[in-house]
C-alpha cells in the first residue's frame, strides 16, 4: 500500500506539495514523473519487493504507473507473461501490473486480483485513474485550472477545494472527462459452507504474503477471530494486536481468552481518549460518519503500535457483517424482504463500505505506515455470498457461522455480536462528553477542510 498523487497541466512543486500532505503513506521513498503533461506522483510503503527496482512511478516500454494497493495474483500472472516472452527487472507486483495494462489496456482488469487505485499513462497517450471494483481502496478526483488532480487522501488536495471519490469499479479519463464503467458482478453462483471456508482460507493466505512483517487484529468478536484462527492455520508464528479502551470489557477478555486458545502471542495497546485523539482520529479519515469516527479513535494507537513493532500490514476481520448480514437493521429489514430484496440490502451494504468502512481501515491504518488488509473482501466470496438468499444465507451470518464452527471455540461463535466502538466501550464514553456528537464531529470537519467531506 502506498500514496498516489498528481495533476494534469501543473508544475512539479504542486505534486511535490500533495505528496507532502500524504507522506505518512509512504515513509520508504517517493518519486515524481511527467509523462506528457501528466504529473506522477507517489509515496511508497514497501511491503512487496522492498528494494528500489519496484520504486514508482514505474515507467515500462513507454508507459507509468503510480499504484497504490496490492495484486494477490501477480505470480501468477508474471508467469504467464513470461512465457510469452514478456521480461522483469523487479519481483514485485508493479511492474507486472504495468505489463499487463501495456498489453491489453483496461480489460486487463478483468483478470486482475487485488485491491488498487492506480493511475497509468500509455504509450499511446491514454491516460486514466482507476478504482478496484468494490472500492477497498480510496481515490479522488478534482477539476482544477486547465485539468484534474487525484490523490489518495483528500488532504492532498489544496485547502477548500472538494474532489469527489472515484466510484468503485470505475475508470476516469483525465483528457476527455469520461467516466467507464469496467467491473459490474458476474452471474451468481452457489456458495454453501465448504465455499464459504475454502474462499476464507486463500483470502488469508494471499493476504499473509508479504515480504515485509504481517500481523493479524483481534476485537475479541466473531468476525476477527476467524481470520485469527485461519491465520494461524498457515503460520505459527502469527501474532495479534487488540485496541483496549477498558481493560474490563467483554471484547478484552474474549480477545485475551481466543488468544490464549490458540497459543498466539497477544499485544494489548491501550487507548485513551481526549480530544486530540478524537481530532487526529477525524483527520485521518477524512469522512463525518460518527461510526468510522469512533472506531477510527481506536484504529490510531492500534496501528501506531503495529508499526512501532516491526510489522508493515495487518489483517482484519472487516466486511463479514456486511456480506452475510450480521446488523441488527439487516435483519429486521431482511424480515420483510423476499429473496431479491435481501440480495439489493447486501449489495447496498457493501457499497456504502466504500464511502465507509474502507476508508476508515485504509487511512486509519495508513495514518502510521500500516496497511490493512481485509480476508473478507476475497473477490470470489464477496462475488458469491452477496448474491445469496435467504435461505442460502440467512440474516445473523448463519452461513458463516456454520461455515467456521469447526474451527473456533463454541464459545466465539455464540457471543452475542456488538460493535467495535461499543464493545470496547468507547462510544458510551463519548456519548457522555459531548450533547451532540455529530454536531461536533460535522464542525470540526468543516475547519480542517474548509467544506463538510461526503459520506
Amino acid at each position: 500500500m502506498c500514496g498516489i498523487a498528481g495533476a494534469t497541466n501543473t508544475s512539479r512543486e504542486k505534486v511535490q506539495g500533495m505528496l507532502d500532505r500524504i507522506q505518512h503513506r509512504g515513509p520508504d521513498g517517493q518519486g515524481i514523473f511527467d509523462h506528457a503533461g501528466v504529473m506522477h506522483g507517489h509515496v511508497r510503503l514497501a511491503l512487496v519487493d522492498l528494494t528500489s527496482a519496484s520504486s514508482q512511478p514505474f515507467r515500462r516500454d513507454g508507459a507509468t504507473l503510480t499504484f497504490n494497493g496490492e495484486i494477490w495474483n501477480f505470480r501468477d500472472l508474471r508467469a504467464e507473461l513470461e512465457a510469452q516472452g514478456e521480461k522483469f527487472v523487479s519481483t514485485g507486483d508493479t511492474e507486472v501490473f504495468l505489463a499487463m495494462l501495456n498489453r491489453f489496456g483496461l480489460p486487463a482488469l478483468e483478470k486482475i486480483d487485488g485491491m488498487f487505485a492506480f493511475a497509468w499513462s500509455s504509450k499511446d497517450g491514454e491516460h486514466w485513474i482507476v478504482r478496484d471494483s468494490f472500492g477497498k481502496v480510496p481515490l479522488y478526483v478534482g477539476k482544477a485550472q486547465g485539468g484534474y488532480m487525484w490523490a489518495s487522501e483528500r488532504k492532498a488536495f489544496p485547502f477548500g477545494m472538494q474532489p469527489i471519490p472515484v466510484p468503485p469499479g470505475y475508470a476516469f479519463n483525465l483528457l476527455t472527462g469520461e467516466w467507464r464503467k469496467w467491473y459490474k458482478l458476474p452471474q451468481p453462483t452457489h456458495c454453501g459452507q465448504d465455499q464459504v471456508l475454502t474462499y476464507l482460507r486463500e483470502g488469508v493466505g494471499k493476504r499473509l504474503d508479504a515480504d515485509a512483517p504481517v500481523c493479524c487484529l483481534i476485537s475479541g468478536g466473531l468476525d476477527s477471530s476467524i481470520i485469527l484462527a485461519l491465520a494461524k492455520e498457515r503460520r505459527a508464528d502469527v501474532v495479534a494486536f487488540t485496541a483496549v479502551y477498558n481493560p474490563a470489557s467483554d471484547d478484552a477478555k474474549s480477545a485475551r481468552r481466543l488468544c490464549s486458545d490458540l497459543g498466539v502471542p497477544l499485544f494489548e495497546v491501550p487507548v485513551t481518549l481526549d480530544e486530540s485523539g478524537i481530532t487526529q482520529a477525524m483527520q485521518a479519515i477524512e469522512i463525518p460518519s460518527k461510526a468510522q469516527i469512533e472506531i477510527a479513535t481506536l484504529c490510531l494507537p492500534l496501528a501506531k503500535r503495529v508499526y512501532a513493532e516491526g510489522f508493515r500490514a495487518c489483517l482484519s476481520g472487516e466486511a463479514a457483517d456486511e456480506i452475510f448480514g450480521g446488523y441488527g437493521n439487516f435483519c429486521i429489514q431482511a424480515s420483510k424482504q423476499n429473496d431479491a430484496g435481501v440480495i439489493e440490502l447486501r449489495k447496498a451494504l457493501l457499497s456504502k463500505m466504500a464511502r465507509g468502512n474502507f476508508v476508515r481501515c485504509n487511512k486509519a491504518f495508513m495514518a502510521h505506515g500500516v496497511e490493512c488488509r481485509l480476508p473478507f473482501m476475497e473477490q470470489r466470496l464477496v462475488e458469491s455470498a452477496i448474491q445469496l438468499g435467504k435461505s442460502d444465507s440467512r440474516p445473523g451470518k448463519v452461513l458463516l457461522k456454520e461455515a467456521c464452527k469447526n474451527i473456533l471455540p463454541t464459545w466465539v461463535i455464540k457471543r452475542v455480536k456488538d460493535t467495535f466502538q461499543g464493545g470496547s466501550g468507547i462510544s458510551d464514553e463519548i456519548a457522555k462528553r459531548y450533547t451532540s456528537p455529530i454536531k461536533y464531529y460535522n464542525a470540526e470537519m468543516r475547519k480542517m477542510f474548509g467544506y463538510l467531506p461526503e459520506n
